[in-house]
């Protein structure tokens, strides 16, 4: 053979030892040992080496990860928690069906029910997912999906996770829902919150704002029924990107522990400021303790008694905070929810979402994203913009 055909079929070189840390498989296609082996992966359902589209070892590595922290038998990964939501729910729902959905779900997932599977015949019902009593009559009417997050985003308000799951199994329906605020760490060990439950990796779960990523996790039969729509549709995790969230996941637990403990600090210190009209963070003060939350989480919210233009002079004079749109990252972030986060639903027809029942965030409510610096630090930050 000439020197360019031997460069090429250099034989890849293997660990003589397992590796401690999974190794990036940054390859789109795997050689097969034969031809019978080959025609049998093409059919087979979410192959780990075969094409990076249908999956990939580092892939199939994180897949595990999440698998065990949320406690379930099989996992998914996407390149983002939109795509995890889409494609799930591409995959469950057809023309003619109605969708039970939370009337406090992320301005996105909120379009994508109301407009984009309104266009195929999709039907969409809301429900107030802290009273479980408001969703039994969409199961009674025949919704057989039900999608809701555990916790709010940006009002935080706690869903009735217990009564969602007993309305669901009395009727014989799939529960799909977004954990992103209370990952392992907030939600307790051994509590797996619907049938299927979703995660934006690009939050706790990755952790340092450097990658994107969505799971999906649930039981083996649903989860591989998903895997069928997210392979047609192509939307895999680059194996980089999946190694990435993969390092920050090892150390979930220990950054939710410290900006949950930080996160209720500065919501206890911020109720009574005489500019803030209410804070919102769960478990706080009169409200009652969540049995299946460990923790409130990294996020508070609070509402500024002069509302919109209050709140964005706030945002603007916070210097430990930085005014961004995400959460759950090392970093502290600060944003106005009705116009950062939220403002998809202002390009909404308006009639649609108050026939809905849906609610864009309250004008003067901003939304805090606690990191991992200093308590005082973030504290002092907050109160100097608060008194500027």
């Amino acid at each position: 053979m000439q020197r360019t055909t031997r460069l090429l079929k250099q034989p890849n070189v293997l660990a003589e030892h397992d590796p401690v840390v999974q190794p990036i498989y940054q390859s789109s296609v795997f050689r097969m040992p034969d031809h019978r082996v080959a025609a049998a992966t093409e059919h087979a359902v979410h192959p780990r080496a075969y094409y990076t589209r249908w999956g990939n070892p580092t892939v199939a590595y994180l897949e595990n990860q999440v698998s065990t922290l949320v406690g379930t038998e099989a996992s998914l990964i996407f390149p983002s928690g939109m795509s995890a939501i889409t494609t799930t729910l591409l995959a469950l729902l057809s023309p003619g069906d109605t969708a039970a959905v939370s009337s406090r779900v992320y301005g996105d997932t909120t379009r994508f029910f109301l407009e984009e599977l309104g266009r195929w015949g999709v039907k969409t019902r809301l429900f107030d997912p802290a009273a479980p009593d408001t969703l039994r009559p969409l199961l009674q009417d025949g919704a057989r999906l039900v999608y809701y997050e555990t916790l709010s985003n940006p009002e935080l308000r706690v869903a009735d996770v217990d009564g969602i799951r007993r309305a669901c199994q009395a009727h014989g329906a799939t529960s799909v829902c977004d954990s992103t605020f209370s990952p392992p760490g907030v939600l307790r060990e051994g509590v797996v919150p619907a049938d299927l439950v979703i995660h934006s990796m690009t939050k706790y779960m990755s952790g340092h704002f450097a990658a994107f990523g969505g799971s999906l996790s649930g039981p083996q039969a649903l989860v591989d029924r998903i895997w069928h729509q997210q392979a047609l549709l192509g939307g895999c995790l680059d194996p980089q990107a999946a190694w990435q969230i993969s390092q920050g996941l090892k150390t979930l637990e220990l950054r939710v522990a410290r900006q949950s403990a930080t996160a209720r600090l500065l919501a206890e210190q911020l109720q009574g400021h005489p500019e803030v009209e209410a804070v919102l963070y769960p478990g706080l003060g009169a409200s009652p303790a969540v049995p299946w939350l460990a923790s409130g989480g990294g996020v508070l919210a609070m509402a500024l008694k002069a509302g919109e233009a209050a709140a964005v002079r706030v945002a603007e004079r916070t210097r430990v905070f930085g005014l961004s749109v995400s959460l759950g990252g090392v970093n502290s972030c600060i944003e106005h929810a009705e116009s950062m986060s939220h403002s998809m639903l202002q390009a909404m027809d308006g009639q649609v979402l108050a026939a809905a029942g849906a609610a864009r965030p309250a004008a003067g409510l901003l939304r805090l994203a606690v990191g991992v610096e200093d308590p005082q630090d973030l504290l002092q930050d907050l109160l100097q913009a608060l008194a500027a």
